[in-house]
């Protein structure tokens, strides 16, 4: 049996776990990832952004609150902005009181590499939680993309204990997403790791153009394990994950030409496993 699992889903902070539900179910899809309202208001074409403690917790508390309304079905991440001055305690509180099951942040003017960064990343390890970055273009945050280039990650070989994924394949620099998976790849082969750190969430930004020379080298590069399906989908619009779902299936039955191993840990068996459940 497929187990489908969308990585990649945003909330608006509205929603109802009755919709959700039945929204996931018309879409054919068993578990998302529903990362919570963005914490931030923009201001004029993205170069400002204005944060909010108190908009953080409402938000986290939103998501939290439908988890637990499914929790088999609803894996709640904390959309964190680590420049917020209580950053690392709202990080804990969502974690140990809220019980949410991931991070997603967005590097909206800060490099990942940023000293700021350090004690985020400390408690993200303490708390053995994973991270889904935006990774590639950016749209939507002014000039942020100079921020998400997939290399900029690398400082993440520092807390080998935190498992975390790019997403968007870091489309356009597709080449150089698969190949920081490689460095992380090769660091775990000689500190005689199991397992690899990074993921590849495989969310479109990469364009219909794009899509079946983007999917094919992850495959060839050896991320079969790696590699987690995602929509980058609003509760809204659900059914065009679907799309991407049978889009994606033909591009990696009919023409890419794998097996339905393969498909089956694309489509969910790997998204499980990154955040710690077992089916």
């Amino acid at each position: 049996m497929t187990v489908i699992v969308d990585c990649h889903v945003h909330l608006e902070g509205r929603e109802k776990v009755d919709e959700i539900l039945k929204a996931m179910d018309s879409a054919g899809i068993d578990v998302i990832f529903a990362f919570s309202a963005y914490p931030g208001r923009i201001i004029g074409y993205g170069s400002y952004v204005e944060y909010d403690l108190h908009k953080q917790r409402e938000v986290a508390e939103h998501v939290a609150n439908l988890q637990k309304e499914a929790p088999d079905r609803i894996v709640g991440f904390l959309w964190l902005e680590p420049l917020l001055e209580k950053a690392v305690e709202v990080l804990e509180w969502a974690v140990t009181k809220l019980e949410l099951r991931g991070v997603k942040m967005i590097p909206n003017h800060w490099y990942p590499y940023d000293e700021k960064l350090l004690k985020v990343y400390e408690k993200i390890e303490e708390l053995n939680v994973p991270i889904i970055f935006h990774s590639g273009i950016l749209w939507g945050f002014g000039d942020s993309s100079r921020f998400c280039r997939p290399a900029n990650y690398e400082i993440l070989l520092k807390f080998p204990k935190i498992r975390f994924a790019l997403a968007h394949i870091g489309w356009p620099w597709v080449d150089e997403c698969i190949a920081t998976w490689g460095h992380f790849r090769v660091e775990a082969q000689r500190a005689g790791r199991r397992d690899i750190q990074m993921y590849i969430d495989a969310t479109p930004g990469t364009p219909p153009l794009y899509r079946k020379e983007a999917l094919q080298k992850v495959f060839a590069y050896g991320a079969e394990d790696y590699v987690i399906f995602g929509s980058d989908s609003h509760i809204g619009n659900l059914v065009e994950a679907r799309k991407i779902i049978e889009r994606d299936i033909t591009l990696l039955r009919d023409h890419i030409g794998l097996p339905e191993t393969s498909i089956r840990k694309y489509l969910g068996e790997n998204a499980l496993r990154f955040v710690g459940i077992r089916k």
